[in-house]
């Protein structure tokens, strides 16, 4: 479905929390890149393995540094890993490189030529649902409930993730979490900021236990920024 180009006007009040959230605008449509089926290469996981043992950064920058950290606190070694939304095989392959067992759930259809992914949509998780030991999520709830990759209009999209990746985790087990952290911001269609107002909401089910990054609380940051945070759910 491709994403609408505003806010639907009966849904402003709760994207923007009553309108204490401010929007800005940012369109983006990859509704249509997303239906197309993706191929994760072993050759190319072979090679993000390589360099996430050599120490090197990816995309998100020292989000990947934070990573590495929280995860040599809180180690996947053969531990089970659920991988939420994935475009490129990077975090998989941080996976693979710490020792754990990468399971991706997405939206559409992956393929790959690498035995040691597991791959599934989410109507095939649906059917057969299993708990992880560890679930990692970089830089993708913030986008759900806005369209932009097909996904349904929802003003509580992310919030509603959560309550899922919670579900799908095992009671004693670890989320790797890293979503932009700053001032309070619906960025329309491509993301979300969090800050004061949503941070709470979003993390409202989770015991939160470490923070891998820059620190945040007493004065949300005035730029955005993304750190890692280690969750446990409540029980």
């Amino acid at each position: 479905m491709k994403p609408p180009l505003q806010i639907p006007p009966d849904l402003y009040d709760s994207f923007t929390l009553n309108r204490l959230v401010k929007v800005e605008y940012r369109y983006i449509d990859n509704s249509s890149f997303t239906i197309k089926n993706k191929f994760f290469y072993k050759k190319d996981i072979d090679n993000y393995i390589e360099r996430i043992r050599k120490g090197e950064n990816f995309y998100y920058g020292r989000t990947d540094e934070f990573l590495r950290k929280a995860i040599n606190k809180y180690p996947i070694n053969n531990k089970t890993v659920g991988i939420i939304g994935s475009q490129k095989p990077l975090y998989e392959s941080f996976v693979l490189a710490y020792g754990g067992i990468p399971i991706t759930i997405d939206y559409h259809k992956i393929l790959t030529d690498d035995k040691r992914l597991t791959l599934y949509t989410v109507k095939e998780y649906e059917i057969n649902p299993v708990k992880f030991d560890s679930i990692i999520s970089i830089s993708s709830i913030e986008h759900d409930g806005l369209g932009r990759y097909g996904d349904p209009v929802n003003p509580v999209g992310d919030i509603e993730a959560m309550t899922k990746i919670r579900d799908m985790l095992n009671d004693d087990g670890i989320f790797f979490l890293s979503v932009p952290v700053g001032k309070d911001k619906l960025v329309w269609n491509a993301h979300r900021i969090y800050g004061r107002l949503r941070l709470p909401l979003l993390l409202k089910k989770w015991e939160i236990l470490k923070v891998v990054g820059y620190p945040f609380y007493i004065k949300l940051l005035k730029r955005e920024r993304q750190p890692v945070f280690v969750l446990k759910k409540k029980l």
